[in-house]
């Protein structure tokens, strides 16, 4: 009998073994199942549209099998769309899901700037999760991450109207206006953008800190004043909307509600303006000038319009075609840009060394001087104060009263005049030694003079090789020993020979400050 009990008993015991061990296998099997699981973790849209004034956008993180509990790991970086500016990353982050949790939903802050401008473009991720896999809203599955939602942010905000009798958008009071007329002195109470270390005579000065002291210092006040920001058709996108409202982003970022100076330097490439007159050319030029005017749309602008594109038009006198080409670009430009709302475009106009008013006056009639807020001087010359003032009033009284602004950047001392003329012209231009800094005010004095302002920037080089000066970079590179010259020679009086100038009140400097090496404003 016993002999039959113990081969039974095995046998039972045989199978408890079995079972346990079965029930080992079906809970690894489970396990194993559950880390494979076919499910997946996703963004429930494959991509995002978030308009500039709507806060927040919501995204949203699903699972297709909530039975069990998951960790997954997200973030939102940049592409175009600028961190801080447009809106606010989100670093690596963990999510976890508990067991019947099937959605999880995080914010990204969308800043408004009231911008009218092209999209920009972020990132919405998945990296990683456990224990399902990574997948989309489709319904695809992807062996390992990240798994990338694009979000596009729509700058869209209207433009805001336009006001004719303040421009720039500041609410100055006209002074001696009539209704459905341009402002006396649109640019009087603008807060200019002031880039400081930003700028280049800003971002020179701690180079020499140690080295050379007083370039520093000179460099610094530079950099501590007004100036404005050059776009080139030559060397930005064929559309280069994007490229302006990036820089226009970053200035309101750092100043808000200032005013940014901008000019343009495109329509003088090669001699006579070989480059410059076709229609093909001029397709190209009012497609840039269209991504301009779209970059700009809000923001508060005022714009120095294609330094030297009229003054140079005397070499065009033989050849009529090319000067209507010219003159075609320029008025177009105008009206592309008069079409935001806080633009004022100021029209080159050239110099008293280098043009006749005369002459200047027709010029600016063809180039749509009526639908501009006026005309600018002396860009690229160092002519005196007073001689531009007298050659300006008496082109904005031909033209009615047209306002306009000077140039002094360079002109404290004037210009250097070569010995010998004939062959060299009225005055050196490249970069003439002894220079200096001249007066800075939008509060001039002198009637129809809106300002005197260095929208040239102080120091940038006009060229180099022979008659340009020793050490000279190329054309348009900051040189810091010229910047500091020129801080050095500064005279901020309305300097030059004796004219007779119409004023309107006493001329007030712009800032108090002095430079290194120069006495107190007068």
């Amino acid at each position: 009998m016993l002999e039959l009990i113990r081969p039974a008993y095995a046998c039972r015991r045989l199978l408890t073994v079995l079972a346990a061990t079965l029930s080992v296998l079906g809970a690894s099997s489970a396990v194993a199942h559950a880390q494979s699981a076919p499910g997946r973790v996703y963004f429930t849209q494959t991509s995002y549209t978030a308009h500039e004034n709507q806060g927040e956008l919501p995204i949203t993180i699903a699972r297709s099998d909530d039975s069990v509990g998951e960790d997954v790991r997200y973030g939102v970086r940049h592409v175009d769309a600028q961190p801080g500016l447009d809106f606010d990353t989100v670093s690596n982050t963990l999510a976890h899901f508990e067991p019947g949790q099937s959605t999880y939903t995080f914010n990204v802050k969308i800043i408004d700037r009231g911008m009218s401008a092209t999209p920009v473009t972020a990132i919405a991720y998945l990296f990683g999760a456990s224990p399902q896999g990574l997948g989309d809203a489709t319904g695809q599955t992807y062996a390992h991450g990240p798994v990338n939602s694009p979000i596009t942010i729509l700058r869209d905000d209207p433009l805001d109207p336009r006001n004719a009798l303040d421009p720039v958008g500041f609410g100055s009071t006209p002074a001696d206006s009539t209704a459905g007329t341009a402002l006396a002195h649109p640019l009087a109470e603008s807060p200019f953008y002031v880039a400081r270390g930003h700028s280049p005579a800003g971002q020179a000065a701690g180079h020499y800190r140690h080295t050379r002291p007083s370039w520093t210092r000179a460099l610094q006040f530079i950099g501590s004043e007004p100036g404005a920001h050059r776009f080139y058709f030559w060397n930005t996108p064929a559309y280069p909307a994007h490229t302006v409202a990036r820089y226009l982003e970053t200035v309101a970022a750092r100043n808000p509600g200032a005013v940014q100076q901008l000019s343009t330097y495109s329509l003088v490439h090669t001699h006579c303006a070989a480059d410059t007159s076709s229609p093909a050319f001029i397709r190209r030029y009012t497609h840039w000038m269209q991504g301009l005017a779209r970059g700009i749309g809000n923001f508060h602008v005022v714009m120095f319009l294609e330094l030297d594109s009229l003054i140079t038009s005397q070499c065009m006198a033989h050849n009529p075609r090319k000067l209507a080409d010219r003159i075609t670009e320029v008025r177009d430009a105008v009206q592309i840009l008069e079409a935001d709302p806080h633009v004022s475009v100021y029209i080159d106009a050239g110099a008293a060394d280098a043009i006749s008013w005369q002459r200047t006056v027709s010029l600016l009639r063809r180039a749509g001087i009526a639908q501009a807020q006026g005309f600018f001087l002396n860009s690229t010359h160092f002519d005196w104060t007073t001689k531009e003032v007298a050659f300006g009033q008496k082109i904005a009284r031909a033209l009615g009263g047209v306002h306009f602004v000077v140039n002094t950047a360079e002109n404290g001392q004037g210009p250097l005049v070569p010995k010998v003329r004939v062959g060299h012209g009225n005055e050196e231009l490249c970069n003439p030694a002894g220079r200096g800094l001249g007066p800075l005010s939008t509060d001039t004095g002198y009637t129809y003079v809106d300002a005197f302002l260095w929208f040239t920037n102080p120091g940038g080089s006009a060229g180099q090789g022979a008659g340009c000066g020793k050490g000279a970079p190329p054309t348009a590179v900051f040189w810091p020993k010229y910047a500091a010259g020129l801080a050095q020679r500064a005279d901020f009086r309305v300097t030059g020979p004796s004219e007779h100038l119409l004023r309107d009140g006493p001329y007030v400097p712009f800032d108090k400050q002095t430079t290194p090496g120069t006495a107190a404003p007068r």
